[in-house]
């Protein structure tokens, strides 16, 4: 096993990778009602995944439950990250939390919405909600890491 994860405390990152899938769930819900719009445009069927929409209209059971797997995934990855780097961010909370806030909506950024943008023919305003909606999850996270993963 690589060292940088021996001093990770497994049972805080599962719980804040949990708390991190009940945010995402909640405000990407939020976004996909008022986002709808998008989805349903006959000139973006071919964007969609099979998974996501293997036909016209909405997704299968099976995306849902592939999508709270990956959101898991993804919390207890910046979960993981979080645990890596807390000592080098700043020791009061607030700050804390807007530093690791910028920190992945940087990242966040430059490794998905400048290249979404590049390679995939989506609506712009679609990609700017979908920045908005990470930022937000990334904030409420953020709040959560700092409390869980003192």
């Amino acid at each position: 096993m690589c060292e940088c994860f021996k001093k990770i405390n497994w049972k805080k990152v599962l719980t804040a990778g949990f708390v991190y899938l009940i945010i995402a769930f909640i405000i990407r819900q939020v976004e996909a009602i008022l986002t709808m719009n998008y989805y349903t445009m006959p000139e973006y069927f071919g964007v969609w995944s099979k998974v996501m929409m293997p036909k016209a209209g909405p997704p299968p059971p099976s995306f849902f439950i592939t999508s709270l797997l990956f959101s898991f995934l993804t919390g207890v990855g910046l979960a993981v990250f979080y645990d890596w780097i807390k000592s080098l961010l700043p020791k009061d909370k607030w700050s804390r939390i807007f530093c690791f806030t910028c920190l992945i909506t940087g990242l966040s950024f430059i490794f998905f919405s400048l290249t979404a943008f590049l390679l995939f023919n989506l609506p712009f305003m679609l990609l700017v909600w979908w920045f908005v909606s990470s930022v937000i999850i990334f904030f409420l996270t953020a709040m959560v890491f700092v409390r869980v993963l003192k």
